[in-house]
């Protein structure tokens, strides 16, 4: 069993620009939780925005949340769109 692969194997990692997550935790953020971080990084996006990259996009901003980075919601109140923030 000691050569058989595992979900991660060869796999990015992605060094944390957040502040508040140490390089030594950071864990391994692959495919739409990686896409999401790379455009979080990029400035606010909105649901409508995340929803293109991934139709699950509430879990996998709740996967980065898990991971330690620092993500806000700010809630739309009349149009139902809300803005999502990389904290740094």
């Amino acid at each position: 069993m000691a050569n058989q692969r595992t979900l991660f194997d060869d796999q990015p990692t992605l060094a944390p620009c957040d502040p508040h997550v140490a390089p030594y935790d950071e864990p391994r953020l692959t495919g739409q939780n990686h896409t999401i971080l790379l455009r979080l990084r990029q400035g606010p996006a909105s649901n409508v925005e995340l929803a293109d990259l991934s139709l699950k996009y509430t879990s996998r901003i709740s996967d980065l949340r898990a991971a330690g980075y620092r993500i806000t919601c700010l809630r739309g109140a009349i149009n139902g769109i809300n803005t999502y923030l990389l904290e740094q």
